[in-house]
């Protein structure tokens, strides 16, 4: 396939480290990528990486972000928080989900708002995760997450279209151990079994995690309001399973928003990740399935921005 699939920035690579916001620590950086030719308005793709929640760069996606910036479009790709894990677990002092989910929601607000910059048209901002990464875009898609202090209200961080795959979209599963267990300030109720008060307090553990999850699975957030999506999976992704994708897609159309699902009967996680394990079979699927249904949305460059013929 003619794409570098690097990842690392190449010296012929049009891109830009951006810090879109200070914090505490490492601010958010995005990578951002031009094409090349006229200054036109241009539509936007914001790549999410994977990597389980703590690990992965996004540098990782780099490798989409030349392809679909040949095809016209300005990528970014963020550096959000990662977890520090003990085993599976979030560690006291880590990032968690909702961190996380505030830096991709600050990334999509960053380049909206910033449109006239990047020379981005700020009605047509894609958002495209892969594994967990699908998750994050999930989410940000779906409103997951309490907004914090100092979040702009202003500048909207809903993408207008969503690209996912293999992601994440709820957390009731093996994935509910990227939430750490708590001790609840009221354990001992008295609705539990009789027990001693070790006993309620896992309990109430287990009914708060549980809890946390559902507020932050995005399967269970979403609403009439999301915007149109793709969802893709490998029926053979033992890390996923393909129903997230499934149920994800079709509770989309109940709720009457567009939503396609393109199912890989042979592929395993992670086959749209360049330079890792996916086919060039794969990964043209992967590319081609995107750009159809990001032209069918009406999230395209104008016919005279794409750098390819």
């Amino acid at each position: 396939m003619d794409v570098a699939k690097e990842w690392e920035i190449l010296p012929e690579d049009k891109v830009e480290e951006v810090v879109c916001r200070e914090r505490k620590g490492p601010g958010l950086r995005l990578l951002i990528v031009q094409p090349s030719g006229e200054a036109i308005l241009r539509p936007c793709i914001v790549f999410i990486h994977g990597g389980g929640f703590a690990g992965g760069s996004p540098e990782m996606l780099l490798p989409q972000c030349r392809y679909f910036a040949r095809l016209g479009y300005v990528c970014a790709s963020v550096d959000y928080r990662r977890m520090m894990l003990d085993g599976e677990t979030p560690v006291a002092d880590s990032p968690m989900l909702g961190d996380q989910l505030e830096d991709c929601r600050e990334a999509v607000r960053y380049m909206r708002g910033q449109a006239r910059r990047w020379r981005i048209d700020p009605s047509k901002i894609a958002l495209v995760g892969e594994s967990a990464g699908g998750y994050l875009a999930c989410g940000v898609a779906a409103g997951v997450g309490e907004r914090r202090a100092g979040e702009d209200r202003l500048v909207s961080s809903v993408p207008d279209a969503l690209i996912a795959y293999n992601p994440i979209v709820h957390l009731l599963g093996s994935w509910k151990s990227r939430i750490p267990q708590t001790v609840a300030p009221d354990a001992g109720r008295q609705d539990t079994a009789p027990s001693d008060a070790s006993a309620d307090n896992e309990v109430e553990r287990w009914r708060r995690r549980h809890e946390e999850a559902r507020l932050l699975s995005p399967l269970l957030r979403l609403t009439g309001e999301h915007p149109p999506a793709l969802l893709m999976h490998g029926l053979m992704d033992t890390v996923v399973p393909p129903e997230h994708s499934a149920e994800y897609a079709e509770r989309l159309r109940e709720l009457g928003v567009r939503a396609e699902l393109a199912l890989l009967p042979a592929s395993t996680h992670a086959f749209a990740l360049f330079n890792y394990s996916a086919s060039d079979e794969e990964l043209r699927f992967a590319l081609d399935t995107t750009v159809r249904f990001l032209n069918a949305v009406g999230i395209r460059p104008p016919a005279e921005a794409s750098d390819r013929d």
